[in-house]
């Protein structure tokens, strides 16, 4: 597995982090084991009420950065969009590429590297996809390449837990896929939401981590207007509720670039 280049300058107990659960657990097959199930009807009903309060145009140009396994990228394609998906993870990458046809194009890409400029008409960011590193300054840097990829007036979307709503989570069950027993454990330090997943298969143990950090609205903000974005709206959920500091399990925020 090979590192970015913005990885191979960190100090070497980042590299680890890194090493250790973007990508071990993401290129894992045991990570797509046990996220098989994810909800592609939800994901396409949130995919097109956002469509709907931007008013995109079919044939628009669309990067979907951190697109995992291209559930987003698949449906936006099938819709009539021009659709890019980039990701760390060469496995999932790797994945995806069966379905690239002219609309539709995958690339291993670190977030925080320029991808490309003045390209696309919206920049999505889903499913919780950002906050995996240990500073603002790379979050800003992740932040700075999607503003980057956009045309002026292009609207960038990040979707992202609600810290208020999550962040005295602590959780523990067990979750049973393709006969493995997935012990997982979820907390907060109030600095970051971790998720501890241990199992056994084929005779051996496995134990994985992600680490999220948790967020503010007020931070996002910060970070978007330091970038360049303007904030136009923040919803609570996927069906575009008003945002409630209290109650909202989601903040989507609909951010875009100045003409």
């Amino acid at each position: 597995m090979r590192l970015s280049k913005i990885a191979i300058n960190l100090p070497a107990e980042e590299r680890y982090f890194m090493q250790k659960w973007f990508q071990s657990w993401f290129d894992s097959p045991y990570y797509h084991i046990l996220y098989k199930d994810r909800d592609n009807q939800e994901a396409e009903y949130f995919m097109d009420n956002l469509l709907e309060q931007i008013h995109l145009p079919v044939k628009s140009s669309v990067l979907d950065i951190a697109c995992g396994k291209g559930r987003h990228s698949l449906f936006l394609a099938d819709k009539g969009y021009h659709v890019t998906g980039i990701d760390l993870s060469e496995q999932s990458i790797a994945y995806c590429k069966q379905f690239e046809r002219q609309s539709l194009e995958f690339y291993v890409h670190d977030m925080r590297e320029i991808f490309r400029t003045n390209c696309y008409d919206v920049a999505l960011n889903l499913f919780t996809s950002f906050g995996y590193f240990n500073s603002d300054h790379d979050n800003r840097l992740a932040l700075r390449t999607a503003s980057l990829a956009l045309k002026p007036g292009g609207y960038f979307i990040l979707d992202f837990f609600n810290p208020d709503f999550i962040k005295n989570t602590s959780q523990q069950h067990i979750k049973q896929v393709d006969g493995i027993d997935f012990s997982i454990n979820k907390h907060s330090d109030g600095n970051t939401i971790e998720k501890t997943i241990q199992f056994s298969d084929s005779g051996k143990s496995f134990k994985f981590t992600e680490s999220v950090q948790i967020i503010s609205k007020h931070t996002f903000l910060k970070h978007f207007e330091r970038v360049g974005l303007v904030t136009r709206h923040i919803f609570g959920d996927y069906s575009l509720r008003p945002f409630e500091e209290d109650s909202s399990e989601r903040m989507i925020f609909i951010t875009q670039k100045p003409q």
